[in-house]
């Protein structure tokens, strides 16, 4: 389908795959870029596949697309279109200027898109429809065109030939696209594909990537459709079959980007973001594992710097005095002093003077509690660096996959017939940079793990006597 184009291997690729998947292709841009030669090589694509084309305008009528009434069934009182040679009738259409189309026109559209259905005078009828690739040089206007925009699944923006490929179109010469039957494609192939890859399993990768891009389309505020979704996931089915897969990888997300878009200009985001989320794994969240560290290493540093208060061999709790001696009275006399810190004495006439042979001024003080590190209990430190080996094992398993991915992705590219070549450089950074901050992760984990290890041990013999002694208070009490 490529041969004798140039800088079209996109649209032919989103052509292909939404045919295999009985879904329909627009194509925006300007006139004279090769989108209705697009929708006959298509065509060409199908064993005995019939075709139609049309050009809308605002005052096409529906005779334009579905056929002629019958005068003969006029005559006898019915109402019926003649529909050989129209839309009703064909396997590939192309209908340019697609939004020109009115609301005579609509209905009858909207159903034949979707249900592959035709209403004929009082009987609706099963279409042979395989897929309608549109073009229009504008995107739509108004309420009234949304369902039909929306009933298009792939979309794509034509531009014109590059400045590097201009010489090659001036030199390209007029060629018949013409494939021999043994590779053309049959309805029953269609019919195949559409059944067996409906088997094709969903990894929780794919829908983390999924919930990636909805979430950036809700800050973008572009809205997408639940039955878009629905169908996103059937033409991911449709690429990983189709390239000999049977469960859908973030690889197939490259459909995504063509999908979301209603505006030319927001493709790129988009494909930025695939490019970003293809190292995606459904059961690890980068960001969810950072909160959770995040939440650890505060916990170690307040463990770290606990203190509690020291007691005697009685039990009591110890203090500092002024002086630096232990005491176990929470309040000791000290001698008094002025803003200076100057010693104060009472002379003979009760006052208070400095340098004096008299009575000190005593007054009490309070002493300041007698701190030591906190000891904690096997237990606690074991379930500490349990709680963190878990998140480990977690990144470990995460850059293990990410390793293999590496090794893997060239091949990928090699085999995959979907997904775009020139995607692998930056796709192949990609993954590393998620290697290089999962990497990031287990050192802050392996650093959590060796913290928590590293704090004081209470000693299990302390440990024993204070609960023998708690055991005898407990039984005087008792008595």
């Amino acid at each position: 389908m490529n041969k004798g184009l140039l800088e079209r291997n996109e649209q032919v690729k989103l052509m292909l795959l939404a045919a295999l998947a009985g879904e329909h292709v627009l194509l925006i841009g300007p006139p004279g870029t090769a989108k209705s030669e697009l929708a006959k090589r298509l065509k060409s694509v199908f064993v005995e596949a019939s075709y139609f084309e049309r050009l809308l305008t605002r005052f096409s009528v529906p005779e334009e697309l579905f056929g002629p009434l019958s005068i003969k069934a006029l005559e006898d009182d019915r109402y019926k279109r003649l529909t050989s040679g129209y839309l009703p009738e064909a396997s590939v259409a192309f209908i340019d200027e697609i939004f020109k189309a009115n609301s005579a026109i609509l209905n009858s559209l909207l159903t034949l898109l979707n249900e592959r259905e035709f209403d004929n005078g009082n009987r609706r009828y099963k279409v042979p429809l395989i897929s309608v690739v549109a073009a229009s040089n504008e995107l739509p206007e108004g309420e009234e065109l949304s369902a039909l925009y929306d009933r298009f699944m792939l979309r794509s923006f034509v531009a014109p030939v590059s400045n590097e490929s201009f010489q090659s179109l001036l030199m390209l010469s007029g060629s018949a696209f013409d494939p021999e039957l043994e590779v053309r494609l049959r309805l029953e192939d269609l019919i195949e594909v559409q059944q067996l890859s409906e088997k094709v399993l969903v990894t929780p990768s794919v829908i983390e990537l999924c919930k990636a891009f909805r979430e950036h389309l809700q800050r973008e505020d572009i809205y997408v459709s639940d039955r878009r979704w629905r169908k996103v996931i059937k033409l991911m089915k449709v690429s990983a079959f189709t390239a000999g897969m049977n469960e859908i990888s973030n690889y197939d997300a490259w459909i995504l980007p063509h999908c979301l878009w209603n505006k030319p200009e927001e493709f790129k985001g988009l494909l930025d973001l695939y490019k970003q989320a293809i190292a995606l794994d459904g059961d690890f969240s980068s960001e969810r594992l950072n909160t959770a560290l995040l939440a650890w290493e505060q916990r170690l540093r307040e463990e770290s710097v606990k203190k509690v208060q020291k007691t005697n061999e009685k039990g009591r709790l110890l203090f500092h005095t002024a002086n630096g001696r232990q005491t176990s009275k929470p309040v000791s006399e000290v001698q008094k002093t002025n803003k200076d810190g100057q010693l104060l004495y009472k002379d003979r006439w009760d006052k208070e003077t400095i340098n004096s042979n008299e009575t000190p001024i005593m007054v009490d003080k309070e002493n300041e509690p007698f701190l030591v590190t906190y000891n904690y209990s096997i237990g606690h430190i074991q379930s500490r660096v349990n709680s963190v080996k878990e998140l480990e094992n977690s990144i470990s398993k995460h850059l293990s996959q990410l390793n293999e991915q590496l090794e893997q992705v060239g091949n990928v590219f090699a085999t995959h017939i979907w997904i775009d070549q020139a995607l692998e450089t930056e796709i192949t950074l990609n993954i590393s940079h998620a290697k290089e901050h999962s990497n990031t992760l287990l050192k802050r984990a392996k650093l959590l793990i060796k913290g928590f290890e590293s704090l004081s041990v209470e000693d299990p013999l302390n440990v024993l006597e204070t609960r023998q002694a708690d055991s005898i208070l407990e039984g005087e009490l008792c008595e």
